[in-house]
């Protein structure tokens, strides 16, 4: 097994924006089973505060989120 931490204090503008690219971009490059009704609200319910920052306060199970975003890092879209 491989650990890979990641430093949110610097990567998480990188990966907001990726997110955003894989699910919103040319139609959507993720299906999320609706058994997962948390992660579906946790992304309905984001909300960027600017400069690529997420608003914590505003969004909905905001952990889950953020293992979203660190399980698409190293996922390149293409």
């Amino acid at each position: 097994m491989f650990v890979l931490p990641v430093a949110f204090s610097k990567y998480h503008k990188d990966m907001l924006s990726h997110c955003e690219e894989v699910m919103e971009y040319d139609g959507g490059k993720i299906a999320i089973n609706p058994s997962f009704n948390k992660l579906i609200v946790a992304l309905r319910t984001a909300v960027e505060k600017g400069e690529g920052t997420l608003d914590k306060e505003a969004t909905s199970h905001d952990d889950l989120l953020d293992a979203f975003r660190m399980s698409l890092q190293y996922w390149v879209s293409k």
